[in-house]
């Protein structure tokens, strides 16, 4: 049975016996964007980092994505969903990759057939995660480009 050892807003967070083993990346000074259009699907991934140190912006759309790419040349990485209003993560992915070719993008969706995963690789990503993902699963991918 899983422990419960954060209460958020909305939502639950389980420890499934995950042993912190894979120390979190040092993300003090680091800057992440995390574009996520479902609420609660932020909330989870502002829990995973709520003590790294690092700074978040949060957009819930592909366009101000894009928009704030272009504003904030600082952003050391971004957390990408796929699916998103006004402009999807795939789209939003081109139009960065035209401005700032080097920025590491994680793509994050629900779908998680090899497929889904080609495409997003092909769109301009760096890498890819599946939802629902743990925190050492995000964490590790993190410490590759952090």
């Amino acid at each position: 049975m899983p422990n419960v050892i954060e209460k958020e807003a909305a939502f639950l967070h389980f420890d499934h016996n995950e042993q912190q083993s894979e120390a979190a990346p040092d993300l003090k000074g680091k800057t992440l964007l995390v574009v996520e259009d479902v609420v609660s699907n932020y909330q989870l991934v502002q829990a995973y980092l709520g003590k790294s140190g690092a700074e978040i912006i949060h957009v819930d759309n592909g366009l101000d994505a894009v928009d704030t790419v272009k504003s904030h040349r600082h952003i050391d990485l971004i957390i990408m969903d796929i699916r998103l209003p006004k402009l999807n993560g795939l789209a939003a992915t081109r139009e960065i990759r035209k401005t700032n070719p080097r920025i590491p993008i994680i793509a994050q969706t629900a779908f998680a057939m090899q497929s889904d995963r080609e495409m997003c690789l092909s769109a301009g990503c760096d890498e890819f995660i599946a939802k629902p993902f743990r925190r050492q699963e995000l964490m590790r991918i993190l410490a590759r480009f952090v």
